[in-house]
């Protein structure tokens, strides 16, 4: 058996509210682990606070942390979201660094310390755009900092390296990396396992998510698979984690198909056979 709690991607479930989605989690895939997601401007109204917290109390699920997503992102193709996604864009940046203030609040008030956000796509060459996006990222860090949360930054759009060193530019102790393998292969970036040897010792989160390689990297997507049938080697990644020292759980995130909690079933069931 893993070693590892296991969780899910509130969000995998495609419920129409938090307490369906908790439900599901505890009563239908039997987990007591959620990663809490937050995608729509409802988050603004601080009145609502109070019914999240007793929702996810009386829904007896932990959480491995909060992820916020933001109104506009387009992950229709990689062109799209590369000129859409995350603090990026400058006519969005006010009002996402809001929606990112009242979700760390609320992250807060459950008493989970990690943050997951896509933060956009870095740009691969260092000047003024790069230097401005370091800037927000700061902003960020130091807001979440605050509040006592970290910061994981979703792995997938930039290289290892270039993630890495985005990181050491933001200079901030709470940024980590949120491991997502098949992300490294759908924007058709980089080897998971290969990965891994870059982002040892700051990785603070983990998705379990696995995916096939596109035909043409980096200009359109890889396809999402069931966890366990694609490229990622799950288990080798798995293993190897544990030996570079990672404690964290391994929260399942499915994002396609028609069938998730058969799918996040399945994934369960992989990571439980694991020794």
């Amino acid at each position: 058996m893993s070693p590892y709690e296991i969780g899910v991607c509130t969000w995998s479930l495609q419920a129409p509210d938090i307490v369906t989605s908790l439900s599901k989690i505890k009563h239908e895939l039997n987990l007591n682990l959620a990663q809490l997601g937050f995608f729509d401007d409802s988050v603004l109204d601080e009145a609502n606070d109070a019914k999240i917290l007793a929702d996810v109390a009386a829904s007896g699920v932990n959480l491995s942390g909060t992820c916020v997503g933001f109104v506009g992102e387009d992950y229709s193709t990689i062109q799209a979201i590369a000129r859409t996604g995350g603090y990026v864009p400058d006519d969005t940046f006010d009002h996402r660094y809001a929606i990112t203030a009242r979700v760390a609040e609320i992250t807060r008030k459950l008493g989970v310390k990690i943050f997951t956000v896509h933060v956009g796509f870095v740009p691969e060459e260092k000047g003024a755009v790069y230097d401005k996006v370091v800037d927000r990222l700061k902003r960020i860090a130091d807001l979440l900092g605050e509040k006592g949360l970290t910061l994981t930054m979703e792995s997938g759009q930039e290289a290892p390296d270039d993630l890495m060193a985005f990181m050491d530019a933001v200079d901030a102790p709470n940024v980590t990396a949120n491991f997502d393998p098949a992300n490294l292969i759908l924007y058709g970036v980089a080897e998971p396992m290969a990965a891994l040897d870059v982002l040892k010792g700051r990785i603070g989160h983990v998705h379990m998510k696995d995916a096939t390689w596109s035909k043409s990297p980096r200009e359109s997507w890889g396809e999402e698979v069931v966890l366990g049938t694609g490229e990622a080697k799950i288990p080798d990644l798995v293993a190897k984690l544990e030996a570079d020292g990672y404690t964290g759980p391994l929260v399942i995130e499915r994002e396609a198909g028609e069938t998730r909690v058969a799918d996040i079933q399945k994934a369960v069931e992989l990571l439980n056979s694991l020794p």
